[in-house]
């Protein structure tokens, strides 16, 4: 999370939860793989394991 993002609480969670549209977030994290734009993000304590 963006040092500049705060969490939700559970109402927005719930609000946010809501309006998402997994199929259309899916499809469009295909999309993005396919076209080759994709970023690898390594976190040091699972990059151990």
């Amino acid at each position: 999370m963006p040092p500049t993002m705060k969490p939700l609480n559970n109402a927005e969670l719930r609000r946010f939860e809501a309006r998402r549209d997994l199929a259309a977030e899916l499809l469009e994290s295909i999309r993005q793989m396919k076209a080759g734009k994709i970023r690898t993000v390594l976190i040091p304590a699972v990059a151990k394991r």
